[in-house]
């Protein structure tokens, strides 16, 4: 299930490369969470003015459960994770489920995609609007998503057409 078009090497590659990369940003993010809860003098190196701080939004009451969790279920619902902890999980569904040749692994990381990209216009949204902030490591995401996205429409289109 090869498709021409890659971003960089191959679309293979080019989808562990970005799953990887994805994985590690989410993990940066949950270090700067932990970090900060801890020691609130925290300064992350995303951290360059006031107005553009990726510890003060990943810290906000949207960098859980899309901040819509808690406002659901409560606070102390288990669904009401942080959400680079979801963006871990995505980016190793990602990164397995690219190893898989199937037409269902093709499907899920298709429509998967589809909702991280929702939910990156969501957040983005939130970022600018609402929190009034510039969010490096959350804007890493987003772009990440975004071509995660485009590998996977490749992978979904070359299966669908066979």
């Amino acid at each position: 299930m090869k498709s021409s078009l890659g971003l960089l090497l191959s679309p293979s590659v080019d989808h562990v490369l970005f799953s990887v990369l994805g994985i590690s940003v989410s993990l940066y993010a949950l270090y700067i969470e932990v970090r900060k809860s801890k020691d609130k003098n925290y300064k992350a190196a995303c951290d360059l003015s006031e107005s553009m701080s990726c510890s003060r939004v990943l810290t906000s009451k949207y960098s859980k459960g899309f901040g819509m969790v808690e406002l659901l279920l409560g606070k102390e619902h288990f669904l009401n994770l942080p959400n680079c902890i979801l963006g871990i999980v995505f980016y190793s569904l990602q990164l397995l489920l690219g190893m898989i040749h199937s037409s269902l692994a093709v499907n899920l990381l298709f429509f998967t995609s589809i909702l991280s990209c929702l939910g990156s216009v969501y957040l983005a949204i939130v970022l600018f609007v609402i929190l009034k902030d510039v969010c490096l490591v959350c804007m890493a995401t987003y772009i990440i998503n975004g071509i995660l996205l485009f590998l996977n429409y490749q992978q979904y289109m070359y299966a669908t057409s066979s």
